[in-house]
């Protein structure tokens, strides 16, 4: 079962709306019969989670540390946009989710 990822900041990020998304990408991949995990954690516990995530999406205010991250971890790390991020766009975060990690290799 793949695990998908969203990073957030603890510190800026509206936790209503990253658990509104997380809650709507796992009701689109179970209307979809997609088998994973979604979760949202702040981006201050990276070292933890990173080690079996499939995929990492960063929350916009954590867009800056995109480099960084990169570095420390095995997988995809990839910037939800603002607009469906501001949406809650579950159908595209989870497509872009997929794409990226077939071009990683990891389905």
């Amino acid at each position: 079962m793949k695990k998908i990822v969203l990073l957030c900041d603890m510190f800026h990020d509206m936790t209503i709306t990253n658990d509104f998304l997380v809650d709507k990408m796992k009701e689109t991949s179970k209307k979809d019969s997609i088998e994973c995990e979604i979760y949202a954690y702040p981006i201050q516990n990276i070292y933890e989670i990173a080690k079996d995530a499939d995929i990492i999406f960063l929350s916009p205010f954590t867009y800056f540390k995109s480099h960084m991250i990169e570095k420390l971890v095995d997988c995809p790390v990839e910037k939800i946009g603002m607009g469906a991020y501001a949406n809650a766009d579950a159908k595209y975060v989870l497509d872009r989710a997929f794409a990226r990690m077939a071009e990683h290799c990891v389905i």
